[in-house]
């Protein structure tokens, strides 16, 4: 009796009375199966002895040797899998000549062969350009004249057929933005596109890093920035923002100039939080972070998104302010809150707000962290010498303002910002400091500076100050409330 030959492993667990179970899994199984046991052909046993041996022809880089190897299939796969499985091999070896003389093989490409050309082409995809300028396009040449040779199977689209019929949107370099559109506009999933390639029993790397790169950046471009975007979620993480970007350097760079020219005006906060979940603050300037993410943008770049910062200080600083006045029932603070908040939000509104720097004692900070996420409070200086003042420095360009709660007055300095109130590498600071020892340090400079306490039309002399002695263009109708604006045409007239 001739004996049957061993089932393999996963037939296990077939039903084989699947005919009479219409919602049994067997044949899933079956396939999956089926799958795998194809995968593995060509790959064990003495195939390994050859692998060993392209490996070593590789690494010596013997190109006579190479060229009598390839005279047989089953070492022209050997070369494709030693390429696969070592990036560092396929970073040295893997070059054009090498690549011609394999397409030009008298014994023509298998069809198994081929599509480990297809899978390797998939696996570094843009990166070889990196090892040899032109390489992308002798690979691509190779898989299009391999293909071409295989006998064309309409029963069965494997990955040859694929490529044979939509080479737009699997080999070419503009493939993986032609393949975005179609996920992007609905058509597919990332997954359920590849599946309809064929691409998703291969690992195809590179190519898949760069179709979900395309995929995030089309998504951006077609987002409204002050919306809820569900895509941004996963955008900060490593495995996104520090793939490799064509050309060089981390991905997560292209996603930044993307994020941050996309709208018009301050974003959603979700849409900033991923800009700084990806990059940090870029107020942050001595870090190594700023030096990985921030340094290769542009300067307006960065200012744009410090501007963003600094009206989210602004409205931090404010709100502080208006909820500490409510819990402790301070009448005089919430007097005084219409025309500061008046005041700070016009001076915000002319456009010549640069930067701002927040300065909290303990318990504002405790307070501000309820809502806030540890990485805003981190940018938050430390304010001594005082149980519930806050105070915000605001950068004007020709001039900057510190501004503070309760009884702290307005402080208006000419020209450059002392290193005390710019330098974000002091964690914390006395609020002493930041009146008087101050004020003399800018006189010492001939800095001209005016100190006002917040009684009556106190914005008339801050005004002055800035229109006549420092010749600032500014609407003062826009920094005051209604009632304060006609008290002040009324009793004093406009500076």
């Amino acid at each position: 009796m001739t004996p049957f030959a061993v089932a393999p492993e996963f037939l296990d667990g077939w039903d084989w009375n699947w005919h009479s179970n219409s919602k049994t899994r067997s044949w899933r199984s079956l396939s999956d199966g089926a799958k795998a046991l194809s995968a593995r052909v060509g790959t064990g046993g003495p195939f390994e002895d050859y692998v060993s041996r392209a490996k070593t022809i590789l690494k010596d880089f013997d190109l006579q040797e190479f060229s009598k190897s390839i005279e047989s299939q089953s070492m022209i796969r050997a070369f494709f899998h030693a390429w696969m499985s070592e990036s560092a091999l396929a970073e040295s070896t893997l070059r054009i000549q090498t690549i011609n003389a394999l397409s030009a093989s008298k014994l023509g490409m298998s069809r198994l062969g081929t599509m480990a050309l297809i899978h390797l082409h998939l696996m570094y995809f843009d990166r070889v350009d990196q090892w040899e300028s032109g390489l992308f396009s002798a690979i691509e040449d190779a898989v299009r004249k391999a293909v071409a040779a295989q006998r064309r199977n309409d029963k069965v689209i494997d990955i040859v057929e694929t490529v044979r019929a939509k080479p737009e949107l699997v080999i070419k370099a503009s493939a993986t933005s032609s393949a975005s559109r179609l996920v992007v506009n609905g058509e597919h999933s990332v997954e359920g596109l590849l599946a309809d390639l064929k691409l998703s029993g291969l690992e195809a790397r590179r190519y898949r890093e760069l179709l979900n790169q395309e995929v995030y950046l089309r998504r951006i471009e077609n987002a409204d920035p002050h919306a809820n975007n569900s895509f941004l979620s996963g955008i900060s993480s490593d495995a996104v923002r520090k793939a490799p970007r064509p050309g060089g350097g981390y991905f997560g760079i292209d996603l930044l100039e993307a994020l941050i020219s996309r709208p018009n005006g301050m974003p959603s906060l979700e849409w900033l939080n991923a800009i700084l979940d990806i990059a940090g603050d870029p107020r942050m300037s001595y870090t190594q972070n700023w030096s990985t993410w921030w340094s290769p943008l542009e300067e307006s770049a960065r200012e744009t998104v410090i501007r963003w910062l600094s009206d989210q200080d602004l409205e931090l600083f404010l709100r502080t302010i208006e909820e500490y006045g409510e819990r402790t029932n301070n009448e005089t603070l919430q007097r005084m809150y219409p025309d500061r908040s008046k005041f700070l939000r016009g001076l915000q509104k002319s456009g010549l707000v640069r930067e701002t720097r927040l300065f909290m004692p303990a318990s504002a900070r405790d307070f501000a962290g309820r809502t806030l996420p540890n990485r805003v409070l981190q940018t938050i200086s430390r304010l001594e010498g005082t149980r519930d003042q806050s105070l915000i420095f605001i950068d004007c360009g020709k001039f900057h303002i510190v501004e503070g709660s309760h009884n702290f007055k307005i402080w208006v300095y000419e020209g450059a910002v002392h290193e005390l109130l710019s330098s974000r590498r002091r964690y914390s600071t006395h609020i002493d400091e930041l009146r008087q020892p101050l004020s003399d340090q800018y006189f010492k400079k001939g800095q001209r500076y005016k100190a006002v306490t917040h009684n009556g039309l106190w914005q008339y002399p801050v005004l002055c100050f800035l229109r006549q002695d420092l010749g600032i263009g500014i609407n003062s109708s826009e920094m005051m409330t209604k009632a304060t604006y006609s008290e002040m045409r009324y009793k004093k007239g406009m500076p």
